[in-house]
């Protein structure tokens, strides 16, 4: 197998080749990692908040699902020798953190709001997700992926992108709510 300094070549349908610069690629890969260590956290924990809302039982199959995503962009890094950027994870799963004892600080002033831009964050990422699919579909045959497993993994995002559209209309109306 290559390691991270050996570029790869990938043969376009159109005859061209293009060269891919495996380090790059490790560092693109990482980001995302470490995007799902903090998403997968935050997902858990808005689906915590909305256990009792008639949302929860899709705003956890998303938090199940992106856990399961993060693991599997874990394999697949180590399949391909690409080293993780641990730190990377640790600031991502630090900042997370930090976020959660800021919030419980704040639990009995905590804004309407707070739990509708927690939602909007999520969506925003998870919207951003869809590329690293769409990457890795192009990059299937390069990297040996199964590129039907990776088209399952966009289609997956997808869903999850309508679930958080809905998470959003139900707590959009309920955040904004003028209290008497």
């Amino acid at each position: 197998m290559a390691t991270e300094d050996t570029p790869l070549v990938h043969d376009e349908r159109d005859g061209e080749s293009t060269t891919i610069d495996r380090r790059l690629l490790a560092v693109y890969l990482n980001d995302h990692l470490a995007g799902s260590v903090a998403g997968a956290r935050r997902l858990r924990r808005t689906a915590d908040t909305l256990r009792r809302s008639p949302v929860a039982s899709g705003l956890d199959r998303v938090a199940r699902e992106v856990t399961a995503e993060k693991e599997e962009l874990d394999e697949m890094l180590e399949a391909w020798g690409v080293t993780q950027a641990l730190p990377k994870q640790a600031l991502a799963w630090l900042g997370e953190r930090l976020t959660r004892i800021k919030s419980a600080r704040r639990q009995m002033r905590t804004s309407p709001t707070t739990t509708l831009l927690e939602v909007e964050l999520l969506r925003s990422a998870v919207v951003g997700k869809r590329g690293l699919w769409q990457t890795l579909i192009d990059l299937a045959p390069t990297l040996d992926l199964d590129r039907s497993r990776m088209v399952d993994l966009l289609e997956q995002t997808d869903r999850q992108v309508a679930t958080l559209d809905e998470v959003h209309a139900f707590v959009r109306v309920r955040a904004l709510r003028a209290v008497r």
